[in-house]
């Protein structure tokens, strides 16, 4: 079971009312199956509007605190092999007695829905009630530790002993895991994984970072170098740096020249292709406007090559002989 105040009511909605369209970090749910995610109690108003016309009917002695229970939710279910034995409308009817066993303890009244998620590992049914006892808002009087383990053992007793079930161990300290730990679980990981990528960005902007630090180093211990006094030293400078520029200049050209080679390929593997196409296109059109005559063509193209292949050429007299 889980308690939740006024503004925890709408995300329990969102997540139990599921469309096809729903998003969730919950790598249990497929959303192939929610369409086959079916009601015993379908609400007719939003959780929260329901609740507020619930509470307008009782005669309330004193404002509801802020962090007052609003709604309580159960999940009925068990093994997948359990439900492996059951055809749907034997779960259907598992689920609905379910549902009523609740009526009866705590009003009908007071439950605000029941929908079966069929979408998940194992079908469950999510039950929502209004915690009102004795015409008031109290959650803590409803579900203490005592009364929910009677509660346990009385929906046992009334539904699931002639369904075959075994009650579970009293006291059990077996922890499960709730859909709100659960997200909780899945935004550490995430935020992780995000911090990861994070790192990861840094130390390669670290790294350029020192790569600019260097060329610029570079740079200003060239600009900074004095200039030679003597006009033999400084010939000999210039001349390096003339040599130097020219060959990266060379090198650009050759570049340039490379893919304009490259460009000119390509543009001449594209005519030809083109051509090529339309010229299967001429002959498929000849072949379906003309078959006949196309035949007779084909025909005497053959007969032609096969003429030629038969010819031979007489060396000794140096003509040709058929």
């Amino acid at each position: 079971m889980e308690k939740y105040k006024r503004q925890e009511v709408s995300p329990v909605e969102e997540e139990n009312e599921r469309d096809e369209n729903y998003q969730t970090a919950n790598p249990n749910i497929d959303r192939s199956r929610t369409k086959d995610n079916y009601h015993i109690i379908n609400p007719r108003k939003s959780y929260i509007e329901a609740i507020n016309k619930r509470l307008a009917q009782l005669e309330l002695k004193r404002k509801i605190r802020s962090d007052a229970i609003y709604m309580n939710s159960f999940v009925i279910t068990s093994g997948g092999e359990f439900f492996d034995t059951l055809s749907l409308e034997e779960q259907w009817l598992f689920f609905n007695e379910c549902t009523k066993f609740f009526f009866n303890k705590y009003g009908r009244e007071n439950v605000i829905s029941a929908v079966v998620h069929m979408d998940e590992t194992t079908p469950h049914l999510h039950l929502n009630i209004v915690p009102i006892n004795d015409g008031r808002l109290s959650s803590k009087s409803l579900f203490d530790r005592r009364k929910l383990a009677q509660l346990q053992t009385e929906l046992w007793e009334q539904v699931g002993k002639k369904y075959g079930l075994k009650r579970g161990k009293y006291g059990s300290a077996a922890k499960h895991v709730s859909v709100a730990e659960h997200r909780a679980k899945k935004i550490i990981e995430e935020a992780e994984q995000r911090g990861a990528e994070i790192d990861g960005q840094t130390e390669k902007k670290k790294t350029e970072l020192a790569d600019l630090t260097q060329t610029i180093d570079a740079v200003t211990e060239a600009a900074n170098k004095p200039i030679p006094k003597k006009k033999k030293d400084v010939e000999s400078e210039i001349k390096a740096l003339r040599t130097k520029t020219a060959m990266q200049e060379r090198e650009i050209q050759i570049r340039g020249r490379d893919q304009h080679d490259l460009y000119t390929q390509l543009q001449e593997a594209k005519s030809t292709e083109s051509r090529k196409e339309t010229a299967y296109k001429i002959v498929t059109d000849m072949m379906s406007a003309y078959p006949d005559e196309f035949d007779a063509l084909l025909k005497k193209s053959r007969d032609k090559k096969a003429g030629c292949g038969q010819s031979s050429f007489r060396k000794n007299s140096g003509s040709w002989s058929k």
